[in-house]
């Protein structure tokens, strides 16, 4: 019997901010909730199962869903106890997703708030094709 290869496409339509910050959480999420107008709540954890490792690693995982507006925001931590969801970006704590319709002045605005916040060190907008496992970052 034949070999079958299953190829998936994800769809990497999607903003990419990287969070630097050395709060918890919860604090971050409280922070851009109340600048971006959000509700951003704790939901499971993100589960990266690795093929090095025995067990998976489970990252900090928010979401605020708007269906109505076809709008989807994200904030994952990078950082875990077993290591570095992004390896690449292993200077940014925290990824703040956004699927949907969007401009890139509202981007630039976006990521000028939360450069403002006092709590963050830095917030940069990311090239997702710079990125070798972004796959980690599908929801």
């Amino acid at each position: 019997m034949g070999k079958h290869v299953l190829e998936i496409e994800y769809d990497y339509n999607f903003v990419l901010i990287g969070i630097s910050s050395h709060e918890k959480d919860y604090r971050i999420c409280w922070a851009l909730n109340n600048i971006l107008k959000l509700d951003l709540v704790k939901i499971a954890p993100l589960e990266i199962k690795d093929k090095k490792q025995d067990k998976p690693s489970y990252f900090s995982l928010f979401e605020y869903l708007i269906p109505d507006e076809f709008m989807e925001y994200f904030i994952i931590a990078n950082q875990s106890e077993k290591g570095v969801l992004i390896a690449e970006q292993k200077n940014m704590d925290y990824f703040f997703i956004i699927r949907g319709e969007f401009d890139e002045d509202k981007v630039t605005e976006i990521i000028k708030k939360i450069k403002d916040l006092s709590i963050v060190q830095t917030a940069v907008r990311i090239d997702l094709s710079t990125l070798k496992f972004k796959q980690n970052l599908i929801i």
